[in-house]
C-alpha cells in the first residue's frame, strides 16, 4: 500500500511538471507592447528608434539631453532617437509632402490645433487607458489646454513642463534710492506707485521705473478668459472693460517719470544697461540672466517677486504657456511614444526640471514646488517660491481668426502708448477692422 501510494505521487506531480510547461498558467503570453502596459516586462523588447519632432516649443539639445535621454535609456533602453528640429526642409508641411512622419512631435497650446487640421495629431485616450496614465495629477489648468481641441474629454497633447512669470527686479537701484524693495503680492498699481520712487537721473544717467514685456493678450488673460474673436458670431472681441483695463495700464506704465521711451526696450535696459528698476516677465529671461552671471555676472544684484495682479482679479497671473509633446498620427510606435511621454512626465524626471529651475514641472506635488532650484546655483539663492504665490489664468480658446484681430489691437496699443490716440477711440477702432479684415476672410 505504501510503495503504491509514493508511485501516485510521484506521476501527480510529474502531471503537473508537464501541465505547467505546456503553458498552463493562462495569462502570461503578451506582446512587447502589451507586457509594457502590465505584462511580461522581463521579455527583452524589440530595438525601436523613434523620430523626436521639434516643431513648436521644441527642446533644446541641453533639454532633450537632460529630460528625455536619461530618464528613457533607465526605463527603455531599446528605445533610441532621430531628432528632428523645425528648419527649412523640415518643416511639418515639407514632412507631410515628402511622406516622412515623426512619433512624437512638440507642440504649445495653440499649435495642436494646425497639427490636427494637418492630420498630424493622434488623440490618445486610448494609449492612456491601455497605459493607466492618470491625468488627475497633472496640473489642471494646464491639461485643460485639451478643452480647447474637444469638448468630450479628448486627450491630444500631454504638458511637460511650464513658463512661469515673475517680476525681475534690479536690488542696486532700490538701493542707490533708498526704497524698499518690490514684494510678494503686489498689484499693477502697486507697482505703478513704486515704480515713480525709483524713476531718476543721476548725473548723466537715467533710470527708468517699470516696463513689461509680456504680450498684451497675456496681460489681458489676468481679467479674461475669452478668445479675442466670438466663435459663435465671428465678431472682434476688443471694446470691452478688459481690454479697456489693459490698455490704461500699458499707458499708464509709459506715463511714468523717464518711461516714454520704455515702450518694447525692457530687457535691453534691464540686462545690459542695468537702468531698469522692475521687469515683469516670463520666466524664460532668466536663462538670460544665468548665461550672463556664468560669463562673468551681470554686474548687478537682482532677484524675483510675484507677479503683479489687477486688483479687480487679485492673485492671478498671466495664462502659463504650456510645453507639450503629442504623438503622430502616422507614428508605427505609438505604444513606445506614449512611453516616453509617460517616462518624461513621471515624478522622478519632473523632479530633475523642477530642481534645474528654470521650466516649472507640471504634476501637482507639494515636493516638485519645494525643490524648485534646487540644483541652480544662481536661482536657489532668488526668491523663487514667490512665483507659486500667482496662479495661472485659465488658457484662452483662440480661433483661426486670432491674428485678424489681433493686428489691429497691438498697432492701436502702440499709438495709444506712444500718444498719438485715445483709449476709447483706438479700442473702437481696432475692434471695426478686426471685423472688417474677418468678414473679407469668411467671406470669400
Amino acid at each position: 500500500m505504501r510503495k503504491r501510494l509514493v508511485v501516485w505521487v510521484a506521476l501527480l506531480s510529474m502531471f503537473c511538471l508537464l501541465f505547467a510547461a505546456c503553458g498552463g498558467g493562462g495569462g502570461g503570453g503578451g506582446t512587447a507592447d502589451q507586457g509594457a502596459a502590465g505584462g511580461d516586462t522581463d521579455k527583452p523588447r524589440e530595438p525601436v528608434t523613434l523620430t523626436f519632432y521639434n516643431w513648436v516649443a521644441g527642446m533644446s539639445d541641453d533639454e532633450f539631453n537632460r529630460y528625455v535621454l536619461p530618464i528613457v535609456q533607465k526605463k527603455y533602453p531599446h528605445i533610441t532617437f532621430n531628432v528632428l528640429k523645425n528648419t527649412q526642409g523640415s518643416t511639418i508641411e515639407e514632412l507631410i509632402a515628402a511622406g516622412t512622419f515623426p512619433d512624437i512631435i512638440t507642440v504649445d497650446t495653440y499649435s495642436v490645433l494646425k497639427g490636427k487640421d494637418l492630420g498630424m495629431i493622434e488623440e490618445l485616450s486610448s494609449l492612456a487607458k491601455t497605459n493607466k496614465f492618470d491625468r488627475t495629477q497633472f496640473n489642471q489648468t494646464l491639461m485643460n489646454v485639451n478643452n480647447l481641441y474637444g469638448k468630450q474629454g479628448e486627450l491630444y497633447a500631454i504638458p511637460w513642463a511650464a513658463q512661469y512669470t515673475a517680476l525681475y527686479y534690479n536690488k542696486d537701484i532700490f538701493d542707490k534710492f533708498g526704497v524698499p524693495y518690490p514684494k510678494d503680492g503686489m498689484t499693477w498699481d502697486d507697482v505703478l506707485e513704486l515704480g515713480k520712487k525709483v524713476a531718476r537721473t543721476d548725473g548723466n544717467t537715467t533710470y527708468y521705473p517699470v516696463a513689461s514685456q509680456v504680450d498684451a493678450f497675456y496681460v489681458y488673460s489676468q481679467l479674461s478668459p475669452e478668445d479675442i474673436v466670438n466663435p459663435q458670431t465671428l465678431k472682434a472681441q476688443i471694446n470691452n472693460e478688459h481690454w479697456k483695463a489693459v490698455f490704461e495700464l500699458m499707458k499708464n506704465i509709459t506715463d511714468l517719470p523717464n518711461n516714454k521711451s520704455g515702450y518694447g526696450s525692457g530687457r535691453d535696459r534691464f540686462l545690459k544697461e542695468k537702468t531698469l528698476a522692475m521687469l515683469p516677465d516670463w520666466g524664460t529671461y532668466a536663462s538670460n540672466l544665468m548665461a550672463q552671471e556664468r560669463n562673468g555676472g551681470t554686474g548687478m544684484n537682482w532677484d524675483i517677486t510675484s507677479y503683479p495682479t489687477f486688483k479687480q482679479n487679485p492673485g492671478v497671473g498671466p495664462a502659463a504657456g504650456a510645453f507639450m509633446v503629442a504623438i503622430c498620427t502616422q507614428s508605427k510606435h505609438k505604444q513606445d511614444a506614449f512611453e516616453v511621454i509617460m517616462a518624461l512626465t513621471s515624478k522622478e524626471n519632473q523632479m530633475v526640471v523642477s530642481k534645474d529651475g528654470i521650466k516649472l514641472p507640471v504634476l501637482n506635488d507639494d515636493d516638485l514646488k519645494k525643490n524648485f532650484a534646487a540644483d541652480n546655483p544662481i536661482m536657489k539663492e532668488k526668491n523663487v517660491q514667490s512665483i507659486f504665490k500667482v496662479k495661472s489664468a485659465a488658457i484662452a480658446p483662440r480661433s483661426e481668426y486670432y491674428d485678424y484681430a489681433n493686428k489691429p489691437l497691438k498697432d492701436n496699443l502702440k499709438k495709444v502708448v506712444e500718444g498719438s490716440m485715445g483709449i476709447n477711440t483706438a479700442l473702437r477702432d481696432a475692434e471695426e477692422a478686426a471685423n472688417k479684415a474677418i468678414q473679407a476672410v469668411v467671406g470669400k
